[in-house]
């Protein structure tokens, strides 16, 4: 199974391919003008058409910076936080070590929270 990370990329590439194609639909009609707007025509264009090379352009921004972190070591990637890019089978040992581990912190103040109790009952009794 994939990483987290690759999911991303695959969804980051299937949104940019058709919004690209938009974009470009909406450059041969006219409805976004990039170059020589002069005055009215600018006004003409619709301004909501702006947000489809936006979109194509923070998905670049996405890929080009998961495809950077690909040759770094897991955790100095900027998005490593929000998307692992470790294996399923490591990304489930660590995350059993990690479990493993506050299951002893919990048991260890459970263990003295029943001693403390134990200890009260028995002051109690002698009293």
């Amino acid at each position: 199974m994939d990483s987290p990370a690759a999911r991303l990329q695959r969804v980051l590439i299937g949104i940019m391919i058709p919004t690209a194609f938009l974009t470009a639909l909406a450059l041969a009609e006219g409805r976004i003008e990039l170059i020589g707007c002069e005055g009215d025509t600018c006004n003409r264009t619709s301004q909501i058409a702006l947000t489809l090379p936006a979109i194509v352009l923070l998905c670049l921004i996405g890929l080009a910076i998961l495809r950077f972190s690909a040759t770094l070591e897991y955790g100095e990637g900027i998005l490593d936080r929000w998307f692992s890019r470790e294996p399923e089978s490591i990304m489930r040992e660590r995350l059993e070590e990690e479990r493993f581990e506050a299951s002893d912190e919990g048991l260890g103040s459970r263990w003295a929270e029943l001693e403390k109790k134990n200890l009260e009952e028995q002051y109690g009794e002698e009293e």
